[in-house]
């Protein structure tokens, strides 16, 4: 891998995305029931369905501060 390629995350590092991310949306008063990892390669965050309400606190609690720098994100999907 080049330097420029980001390393696929390791499982245990995705339970601690899901931990951190699960704790982030209760801050915020927000669950997600089917918030959880996959187990393939690589491993994803599994977001899951969840009800208008919530979609609706989500988008709010986003809309708050939208991430200016597009090149930090990546995606890892299948």
């Amino acid at each position: 891998m080049t330097a420029s390629t980001p390393l696929p995350p390791r499982q245990d590092d995705t339970y601690k995305v899901v931990m951190e991310l699960r704790a982030a949306l209760a801050g915020h008063g927000i669950t997600l029931p089917s918030l959880g990892r996959d187990f393939g390669t690589p491993p994803l965050v599994i977001l899951g369905n969840c009800n208008t309400a919530t979609a609706r606190a989500l988008a709010a609690a986003l809309g708050g501060s939208p991430q200016r720098d597009h090149a930090a994100q990546r995606s890892f999907s299948a």
